[in-house]
């Protein structure tokens, strides 16, 4: 299968051999997004809120560049540097997508890219 890439112009580049996201079929596999400024490449100051939403607007300009919305999403996985943090994390996942919600799984991890506190990536389908 040839691997159809999408790259959102508006954010920093990948830190990494990796794309923003790939087509696979009707599919969409969105990387990781971590509340990375994209116009400093730092990281957002603020704490944990200003991660998750700067994280949100992340995935947004991603899935727009591949022509879809937070609607087109079916699966995300939110990583979270600290699991204390999930309430906060949760009350701002809330608003960014509306019933029937996509599945999803939060964990824990050691460690994230540039000390990210939070770093959420999704999957996501053409209608």
């Amino acid at each position: 299968m040839k691997r159809s890439t999408v790259t959102a112009s508006d954010l920093a580049p990948s830190a990494g051999p990796f794309a923003h996201a790939v087509w696979a079929g009707e599919l969409l596999y969105a990387s990781g997004q971590v509340g990375q400024d994209p116009k400093t490449g730092a990281m957002v100051a603020g704490g944990l809120e200003a991660e998750t939403n700067q994280a949100f607007e992340n995935v947004k300009s991603v899935l727009r560049a591949a022509g879809l919305s937070f609607d087109n999403v079916i699966k995300a996985n939110v990583f979270l540097a600290d699991m204390n943090d999930f309430s906060a994390m949760n009350a701002i996942y809330a608003k960014m997508f509306s019933a029937p919600f996509p599945a999803r799984t939060t964990v824990q991890v050691a460690k994230l890219p540039l000390g990210a506190r939070v770093e959420i990536d999704v999957i996501a389908r053409q209608s």
